[in-house]
């Protein structure tokens, strides 16, 4: 009977350290082609906003183009017309002391 409480005891606190730090919930819509678009235009805008603070007020729009299931472009347009593109890459990553195999996108100009 010890060992039962002692086992459900272990369970039950490495369940609750996962929920505590987010769980994989959001991982279906990370791993999806949707989470990819999502995740190429957020990461394009913080390379943009990152490389030039002054900028963020100059973009009215930005658009993603799903080349393959690794491959993207994004598209920001600014007020003067003008349009900067990213190349977006989705990878395999792994997460958590490898527990977790995740995609994680990265963006370059």
């Amino acid at each position: 009977m010890k060992k039962l409480i002692l086992i459900a005891t272990l369970l039950t606190t490495g369940l609750s350290a996962n929920a505590s730090r987010g769980g994989d919930r959001n991982l279906t819509l990370k791993n999806s082609m949707a989470g990819f678009a999502s995740e190429s235009i957020e990461h394009s805008m913080e390379l943009l906003y990152r490389t030039n603070p002054a900028i963020k007020d100059q973009v009215t729009g930005a658009d993603v183009q799903i080349l393959s299931e690794a491959d993207s472009t994004v598209n920001v347009e600014l007020t003067d017309g003008s349009v900067i593109t990213y190349s977006c890459l989705r990878f395999d990553d792994w997460s958590r002391g490898g527990t977790i195999l995740k995609k994680e996108v990265v963006c370059r100009k």
